[in-house]
């Protein structure tokens, strides 16, 4: 089949949402990327590990793109990233200000999945399994049961079987803090571990690439699916 114009210059635009993010979106994670705030080696950012976890780029699974990152219980983790200094702030005005994040997760059995934020490398405060926003000084998101039973937001009652996204807004969910590291926490509850993908803070929704979905359950597309070139 010829390209048309109108179609390669559709695929240029996708590919320009794809490999540049807009100067209001640091991506966490995505392509495991040199421009990315994992500088390329994303899984060597998690020094530490409870119960063997293993922090793995895979082509396995992938949310958008080729690659995610697939993570064993129970958790792996890093209250102090290399470079991590993530403001979060009502109303981001300069570089490093962030109130929005996006990701996507998929649980490869188990029961529940998490990821967690530390404050300046102190990791959340304890108080009920499922907290209802604003619950400042919490930070974690939470899918299925909370086993565990620290403190977070728990945005679904099911584990994510598919690819769900999970948008929020970080600083209505725990109020202003300064993002310096981050857990992946596949609980230890029969569960083969869990797929996180297209990870990333913008300081508007409207800021996030639009080559990504942003349902936040249901129907999990990309535009790349409807071009099918034979």
């Amino acid at each position: 089949m010829k390209l048309t114009f109108g179609l390669i210059s559709i695929i240029a635009l996708l590919i320009s949402f794809t490999m540049v993010s807009n100067a209001d979106v640091i991506i966490l994670f995505d392509e495991d990327a040199k421009n990315e705030a994992g500088a390329g080696n994303f899984s060597a950012l998690f020094v530490s590990h409870d119960a063997g976890s293993t922090v793995t780029v895979t082509n396995k699974q992938a949310f958008s793109g080729k690659v995610s990152v697939f993570v064993t219980p129970s958790q792996s983790y890093n209250n102090q990233m290399t470079n991590w200094r993530y403001s979060i702030v009502e109303n981001p005005t300069g570089k490093g200000e962030y109130r929005y994040i996006r990701f996507a997760w998929k649980a490869d059995g188990g029961t529940g999945v998490m990821i967690q934020f530390p404050d300046n490398g102190a990791w959340g405060a304890v108080t009920t399994p499922c907290v209802n926003p604003p619950a400042p000084g919490t930070r974690r998101y939470i899918a299925g049961t909370n086993v565990t039973g620290w403190s977070g937001v728990c945005v679904d009652k099911e584990i994510p079987k598919q690819w769900i996204v999970v948008e929020r807004d970080l600083f209505a969910d725990f109020g202003s803090f300064t993002m310096t590291g981050m857990a992946l926490t596949p609980f230890s509850d029969g569960g083969a571990g869990d797929y996180y993908d297209a990870i990333m803070l913008a300081s508007k929704k409207t800021e996030f690439p639009k080559v990504y979905p942003v349902e936040p359950r249901g129907k999990i597309a990309t535009l790349w699916s409807s071009l099918k070139i034979n």
